[in-house]
């Protein structure tokens, strides 16, 4: 029962939407009663201040639920990589309604298209926001299209890391995690790498950032405890 209600939901745009705007909403009052830190990379503030270069941020599928508090730190518009099944058109509705810019596709739907566009994007000066290891896991390991994607445009990747005072572990495949209100959230931008053009790098590149990643995360943690961390 509980499938078909899903599909339900999923199959009527008008109740996907109401469900998005719902997901916002809760999103807004997470914000809003929530004590919000940002903490930056030297090297990474350099690149997001003026002149601004485009960057690709990167984050655990687990922590997608602060994908759109990028716009407040980026001076320039910022496009998210976005699941093309319809599981993701609620998470859809809410992103856009916070001011992000969707690019649907995935390694298994519309992914030549999306990524096309993403490279378009980055070309053009926009920042763009991928979980490395999304939509279908495995989880926390970086699938190689990000790497490509730095490398054909030049641009650094840059790991966001998070931590959270309150929070709820769902029980989807990459174990994400929900923030509650009234919480503590730290949120860390890594330094940039960025990616030679040539095979070894590439390999390299993609080890390097799944440790950013963590790296990331864990110094979110220890802000999140010791604020001079």
């Amino acid at each position: 029962m509980g499938a078909v209600k899903k599909r339900t939901l999923l199959d009527n745009a008008w109740l996907a939407w109401w469900a998005g705007a719902l997901l916002n909403a809760y999103g807004q009052l997470v914000l809003i009663t929530s004590t919000v830190r940002i903490r930056l990379d030297p090297a990474t503030a350099q690149l997001l201040q003026e002149p601004p270069q485009p960057v690709i941020f990167a984050l655990w599928h687990c922590h997608v639920f602060f994908m759109p508090i990028l716009r407040r730190q980026a001076r320039r518009p910022v496009a998210v990589l976005l699941s093309a099944h319809r599981d993701a058109q609620i998470v859809g509705v809410a992103a856009r309604m916070r001011g992000v810019q969707l690019v649907a596709g995935s390694s298994t739907r519309g992914g030549v298209r999306a990524y096309l566009q993403l490279l378009q994007l980055l070309r053009q000066g926009c920042n763009v926001c991928i979980t490395p290891d999304g939509p279908r896991g495995p989880a926390r390991q970086v699938k190689p299209g990000i790497v490509h994607l730095a490398q054909q445009s030049g641009c650094a990747m840059v790991p966001m890391g998070l931590a959270m005072s309150r929070q709820r572990r769902l029980r989807s495949w990459d174990r994400s995690l929900l923030p509650l209100p009234f919480g503590r959230v730290v949120v860390t931008l890594g330094p940039p790498i960025p990616v030679a053009a040539d095979a070894r790098a590439a390999a390299q590149a993609a080890d390097q950032l799944g440790q950013a990643l963590d790296h990331s995360s864990a110094w979110a943690a220890r802000l999140l405890v010791t604020p001079g961390a």
